[in-house]
């Protein structure tokens, strides 16, 4: 009979053993017991309080009983809000980041999770299955800025955040890199173009890879169809990603300069197909090497492999790799020996593919009687700047998976056209039907359909709460204007004729601009005292001196550009007697653009509104270089008042157009009825913060800022972005056509 004295330990009773009692001494230990005993109370089944027990218990070894008792509200809450499952899966990853962080870090941790609770529990889940690569590539202060950051891109969007979560969006994966410090091919792109002009002296269309499936990313570049496609990221390549990219796009060089077309795949198995292309990888960059022998100091750092080992494919494969790149690689496999004798016997034909073909065909019969299994849907190129190898083949059609629509795999002139700012290709536009109510002329005169927004650039935007500048946080989309009215120019004549007459006067007036001292000059009204030395000098030591010794000043030259941003969100068709704010902008911009014209300063003209980060809607009505005409007339007669105002990324808008801009001076001028505001940002606070942040940046380039705020209302919020003497208010709308040019005039004095 069993000892009547013994209790069995129950369920939901804690482990007191000696390891317990050494990691909770003293009272901690009751109040380990009562930690258990709620979690086990609570009705969260067996599986939370058990991973408790194991996890405080590692925990207290770590960093103290204090820290272990902790994870028992949490792990509480995260029952409840989340699911017990969730709660189990925090235990478990709590050991793990308790021998990753310090005791102070460890804190932190826990409470980040748990203030998840209250925003997004849904997102804690694939955090937590995540959550040691996470610390491991970002550590904990970037790590709360990701989530931020991933929090304010959804908005409330809950399948986009989990989505964000999971990874399974490229924007989450690049951000990631992004706040790991990670350099990314959206970051290098620029500088990989200039590297690969510079080695071959052209080059193919350059693209960041789709993603491999769902959630993954691609591992290798690839290229097909004369499209060269990089990863977004190399991971585990911190610091080195530069270099990386430049070695994978040299090897992409090397088969495009001294290859020859792909190859047919006839009858050859994938173990041959590996070593065939293995092959053709080591001909290519042996002919490249001849002609640029500096890139074997690019390639040399990433062939690793051991000489040594167990002879699997892969390993093979690398050893093979390395021994035609290496002459000085020791050799201890048979199957390594023979490729290596077999490709030097053949360097005499080493410009001809065929040689490839031959030597990887018997390589891989003799490789597949020894009988070395081959995963060909899990083999991966080594070494790691090499392509997948699917460019060099010609691979039949597969009915079950059909090629990718045609205009995935052409190269459209139109997407090959790369925008001014930004170096990325320009979404194709559709062509919209037309409305037959418009008249033939104004059809004519149409460039397409006004809703086509085309993609221009990607601007930053700056976090107050979390204290980070989010780098291409804001989509800039350019809008076709719509077409207005044709005859704009003679109408605003009829409609503010002696308002420009005395603007015309006034500009007549102006004599304004930098003057320039004029050295050594042969006339003038005052002496050059460096000139006049030289000439002395030259007197008493009998050379003939010289007889320009005289100052001049130049004429007032001006040199002053100016980026003339009008609000057009929804709040400007607000009417102020019979016309709206929208149309009282519309003529202040024409008379100003009158002016400007006529004095010679350079002018840019752009309405802007937006409907959320991914669409600050732009409407170009006059660039920096147009001519004053027509089609500047029709632009601005056709805006129309929609959407929101996001103040800060029309400034960076811009402050970016003014810096190419070659002037002495360079201001932007934005007219705006209202304070920033946008559909996914509930936070007042956050726009207005950024805007103000965008007025700082601007101004550190050297680039004015000065808002001209509209109505009785406005002045306090543009007060706090562009400070006391950064903005003027003016009441009266009526007078805005006038007080606009006048206070130009003023300011470029």
């Amino acid at each position: 009979m069993p000892d009547q004295g013994v209790r069995p330990r129950a369920a939901s009773d804690p482990d007191l053993s000696d390891a317990t009692r050494a990691a909770f001494p003293g009272d901690s230990l009751t109040a380990f017991a009562a930690a258990h005993a709620r979690l086990a109370g609570a009705g969260y089944g067996a599986e939370v309080p058990r991973v408790f027990a194991s996890a405080a218990r590692q925990v207290a070894a770590l960093h103290g009983a204090e820290a272990a008792l902790a994870l028992g509200p949490a792990a509480s809450r995260l029952a409840i809000r989340a699911r017990p499952r969730v709660a189990a899966l925090f235990l478990d990853t709590a050991v793990a980041m308790a021998r990753k962080l310090d005791a102070g870090d460890f804190v932190r941790w826990q409470v980040l999770i748990v203030a998840l609770l209250r925003p997004a529990p849904e997102i804690v889940l694939p955090l937590l299955e995540r959550m040691e690569m996470l610390v491991e590539r970002l550590g904990l202060d970037m790590l709360d800025a990701w989530i931020a950051t991933g929090l304010r891109f959804a908005a409330s969007d809950r399948e986009r955040r989990l989505a964000f979560f999971r990874l399974e969006l490229p924007e989450a994966r690049r951000l990631l890199e992004r706040h790991a410090g990670e350099d990314t091919f959206q970051s290098l792109e620029r500088g990989l173009r200039a590297c690969h002009r510079a080695l071959w002296g052209h080059l193919p269309p350059l693209r960041e890879a789709l993603p491999a499936g769902r959630g993954g990313a691609a591992r290798r570049t690839s290229f097909a169809a004369g499209v060269i496609r990089m990863p977004a990221s190399y991971p585990g390549h911190r610091g080195r990603e530069a270099a990386l990219y430049r070695a994978a796009l040299a090897h992409l060089g090397a088969h495009f300069a001294y290859g020859h077309g792909p190859f047919p795949v006839g009858q050859l198995k994938p173990m041959q197909i590996a070593v065939v292309s293995l092959i053709e990888d080591a001909r290519v960059e042996t002919l490249a090497m001849r002609d640029m022998p500096g890139l074997r100091r690019l390639w040399a750092p990433y062939h690793i492999a051991a000489p040594e080992g167990v002879a699997t494919a892969p390993s093979l494969f690398s050893r093979l790799a390395r021994a035609l790149f290496d002459p000085d690689f020791p050799i201890r496999h048979g199957w390594v020996d023979k490729g290596v004798t077999m490709f030097r016997d053949h360097l005499e034909r080493i410009g001809d593919p065929a040689i490839s073909r031959h030597i990887g065909n018997l390589l891989g019969n003799d490789l597949g009687q020894t009988r070395v299994q081959f995963n060909a849907r899990g083999h991966v190129v080594q070494p790691v700047y090499r392509d997948d190898n699917l460019g060099l083949w010609d691979f039949p059609e597969d009915p079950a998976h059909p090629p990718p629509p045609q205009d995935e795999m052409e190269i459209d002139s139109h997407d090959l056209r790369r925008s001014e700012a930004t170096d990325r290709p320009r979404e194709r536009r559709q062509e919209a039907p037309p409305d037959p109510g418009q008249s033939p002329e104004t059809l004519a005169l149409s460039s397409g359909d006004p809703e086509a927004g085309v993609t221009v650039m990607h601007l930053p935007e700056y976090d107050a709460g979390a204290r980070i500048e989010r780098p291409e946080w804001v989509t800039v989309k350019e809008y076709d204007p719509t077409p207005g009215d044709p005859r704009f120019w003679q109408r605003l004549q009829e409609r503010q004729g002696p308002l420009l007459a005395r603007t015309e006067a006034l500009v007549r007036m102006v004599d304004m601009g930098r003057t320039r001292r004029l050295k050594r000059q042969a006339e003038g009204e005052t002496l050059d005292l460096d000139a006049a030395i030289d000439a002395a000098i030259d007197h008493r030591s009998g050379r003939t001196p010289d007889h320009r010794v005289y100052e001049g000043t130049s004429a007032p030259e001006r040199s002053i550009a100016v980026h003339l941003l009008l609000d057009s969100s929804r709040s400007t068709e607000d009417r102020v007697g019979s016309q709206s704010v929208l149309e009282i902008e519309r003529d202040a911009a024409a008379v100003f653009a009158r002016a400007t014209d006529r004095l010679g300063d350079a002018l840019a003209i752009t309405a802007f509104s937006s409907n959320g980060r991914e669409d600050l809607r732009t409407v170009c009505v006059k660039r920096f270089s147009d001519d004053l005409g027509m089609l500047a007339g029709m632009a601005l007669s056709g805006l129309t008042s929609a959407y929101s105002t996001r103040m800060g990324a029309a400034l960076r808008l811009a402050g970016h157009s003014l810096a190419r801009v070659p002037r002495h001076r360079r201001l932007v001028l934005l007219l705006t009825d209202g304070e920033p505001s946008d559909i996914d940002v509930p936070d007042r606070e956050y726009l207005i913060t950024d805007a103000r942040r965008a007025v700082q940046s601007l101004s550190a380039e050297g680039i004015d800022c000065f808002c001209i705020a509209l109505g009785p209302g406005a002045g306090e919020t543009v007060g706090r972005i562009f400070g006391r003497t950064g903005f003027v208010r003016v009441e009266r709308l009526d007078t805005l056509p006038e007080k606009l040019t006048a206070l130009y005039l003023r300011m470029s004095r």
